[in-house]
């Protein structure tokens, strides 16, 4: 068969990306199709409910050595076990019914006691198969243990983690690279022990609820125990919090918080009002610190939702990210708005940042930026949207512009600066051409970039803009092409471009139109695409 003699990895990019389905039927032909099938089969296994298809892919694994397959294991131990007996029919379960009448007449507690027996055992018996399965996963390096936040049972968030500490049942602890965890807070005291010596990326989604100020930092005191544990090891750390944490204060979490000499990548994800930092970011600010020189990577991002409170929230909590940012420029006189100053994070490569919370002035954010500017390869703003003129704004910081150069919306158009940036990712008010002509200009080596808009129109001054009332949704588009078909952006390095679905009705022929325009007017796009925006 001429199809064999290819090299397995042609059939393997070939195979991955037809559907499951296509290497299952395949399978069966020789071994390379086999090899190939097993390993898209068992790459990224996910246990998030219990079931015959659950049951025969762990026996499986158990029975034919299958672990070496799996890469990356999610659990999510979120089903709730049945109390009813399987066998409800038939002569055995007659007996036993007439057996538990007799009992609950003597003993009224016994049916309670005899359902939750049979929860027990069968908790008991799914724990031990997945941890016997674990025993074969010696290749894994992502593993994820996720909460819900709905009802679970307690046990096997204690099985999961406690297994973490013992490299025989769990032997993929010894080469683990990626490690994220969401589970109950109670839950952490099970990492003290926990050594996962090859471990580089650490994410950690808190989930508190109403547990008390003082439970939460003791339970979190187990927590830095384990992180600590990775100094030697560790790479990145993401902490993210949810809005149902009611009492969670990180200041004491960050203040116990040791130096990692590896760590290149810090991200933070708190409700937007910063109420899980508190009134005093000095523990925040002292780690930070403590990493700038090794920081290649900063995200610092907030949720739509406000943390719930019972308490009244600190009014400055809000500006968290203003006051990190200008607590990590030292004081300095500075001859213009967007001179740098003196910064920290001199190795700082790729920048994430809410701009939410610095709607109220962006003045902190610009004078950061230009400290950071001629460094910067990604630049990613996420939240909120911005007008043209703020967007000149930051572009006229990212490429350094002189002041005098400015024009009225604060970017000229005709001058030339130099940038490090290769990938931007902004959210706009809405696009329009004279956005796409300042992207062109000012970021010519530009390779990678994400819009997301909510709005098409054709004029970029809000005075024109209410003159034309009377045109649609049709117009402002009909007209965009028209403007867009008569550029042709010729310096423009940009091989990649993602933009956000049809902000008006469903547009069939969206992305299709799109594409030729981009595509007519960029001779160096390669990669076009349309995604969903979230909100």
């Amino acid at each position: 068969m001429v199809a064999v003699s290819l090299p397995f990895d042609i059939w393997w990019k070939i195979l991955d990306y037809l559907p499951l389905t296509v290497s299952f039927n395949l399978r069966s032909l020789n071994r390379i199709f086999l090899e190939i099938h097993r390993k898209r089969n068992y790459r990224n296994l996910v246990i998030d409910r219990y079931g015959k298809s659950t049951k025969r892919k762990l026996a499986a694994l158990n029975a034919h050595s299958l672990g070496r397959y799996v890469y990356s294991l999610k659990i999510q131990p979120c089903w709730i076990v049945s109390n009813v007996p399987k066998f409800s029919h038939g002569p055995a379960a007659r007996v036993s019914s007439t057996f538990d009448r007799v009992h609950s007449f003597f003993d009224s507690e016994y049916p309670k006691r005899k359902a939750q027996a049979l929860v027990q055992k069968r908790m008991r018996k799914q724990i031990k198969l997945i941890t016997e399965a674990a025993r074969n996963l010696d290749s894994i390096k992502e593993y994820t243990l996720e909460w819900d936040e709905g009802p679970y049972h307690d046990e096997y968030f204690t099985a999961f983690l406690s297994n973490l500490a013992d490299p025989i049942i769990t032997p993929f602890g010894q080469t683990l690279t990626k490690l994220s965890l969401k589970v109950p807070t109670n839950k952490f005291r099970y990492l003290v022990s926990a050594k996962l010596p090859a471990l580089e990326e650490l994410h950690l989604h808190l989930v508190t609820k109403s547990l008390l100020e003082s439970d939460i930092n003791n339970h979190l005191d187990c927590l830095v125990v384990f992180v600590n544990n990775l100094f030697q090891s560790l790479r990145c750390l993401s902490i993210s919090s949810t809005y149902t944490s009611l009492n969670l204060n990180l200041h004491q979490f960050f203040h116990r918080l040791g130096h990692f000499p590896l760590l290149r990548s810090l991200a933070l994800t708190i409700p937007y009002d910063g109420a899980h930092l508190g009134s005093s970011l000095d523990s925040l600010r002292q780690f930070i610190s403590k990493h700038s020189t090794n920081i290649q990577e900063l995200k610092l991002l907030c949720r739509v939702r406000a943390a719930t409170r019972i308490r009244p929230n600190d009014p400055s909590a809000k500006y968290w990210i203003q006051r990190i940012l200008n607590s990590i420029q030292a004081p300095s006189i500075q001859t213009s708005a967007y001179s740098p100053s003196y910064n920290q994070l001199r190795g700082l490569r790729n920048l994430e940042l809410a701009l939410r919370p610095l709607r109220s002035d962006l003045q902190p954010f610009l004078t950061f930026l230009a400290s950071v500017a001629d460094q910067l390869e990604s630049l990613v703003l996420m939240d909120d949207a911005l007008k043209p003129h703020e967007l000149g704004r930051v572009l006229n910081v990212l490429v350094q512009r002189p002041a005098q150069t400015l024009g009225h919306y604060g970017s000229s158009l005709n001058g030339y600066g130099y940038t490090n940036i290769r990938h931007l990712s902004i959210r706009l008010q809405y696009l329009c051409p004279y956005t796409v002509d300042l992207l062109a200009s000012e970021l010519r080596s530009l390779r990678s970039l994400r819009l997301t808009f909510s709005d098409v129109r054709f004029h970029h001054d809000e005075d024109v803009e209410q003159e034309q009332v009377q045109w649609t949704h049709v117009d402002e588009l009909n007209f965009f092409y028209d403007a867009l078909r008569t550029r042709f952006y010729s310096d423009w390095k940009l091989s990649s471009l993602k933009i956000s679905e049809c902000p008006h009705p469903r547009h069939p022929k969206w992305g299709k139109e799109m594409e030729v325009l981009f595509k007519g007017c960029i001779p160096s796009l390669v990669l076009f695409d349309v995604f969903e925006p979230t909100v």
